[in-house]
């Protein structure tokens, strides 16, 4: 399960890949605005085995996002919190997410 609260107040483009495996339930959504919360498939409860979610910040160029955890909790190693800085492609990851530590902001 895990909780994003998300402050566009500055950033660019970015995508959030949650992924607990291949095939199963696709989620996500667009999220535009000064700021918006993020939520796994369940949340509070545990999200569904094989979910695929994409969620995609949009902001003005020039901007940052910064994401606020309020909860994390993945299976580590297996389900994965990807962050890219615009598409999906090896060059624009940030940083991968994975396990029961709370993300620093």
């Amino acid at each position: 399960m895990m909780k994003v609260l998300v402050n566009l107040s500055r950033i660019l483009l970015c995508c959030l890949l949650w992924i607990a495996a291949a095939g199963g339930q696709n989620c996500g959504d667009t999220l535009r605005g000064p700021n918006g919360t993020i939520d796994s498939p369940g949340f509070p409860y545990g999200y569904p085995n094989y979910a695929n979610c994409t969620w995609t910040i949009v902001t003005e160029e020039r901007n940052r996002i910064q994401l606020a955890f309020q909860s994390f909790a993945l299976e580590e190693d297996f389900d994965v919190l990807s962050v890219y800085d615009g598409q999906l492609r090896q060059e624009n990851l940030r940083t991968r997410l994975t396990g029961f530590q709370l993300p620093s902001p």
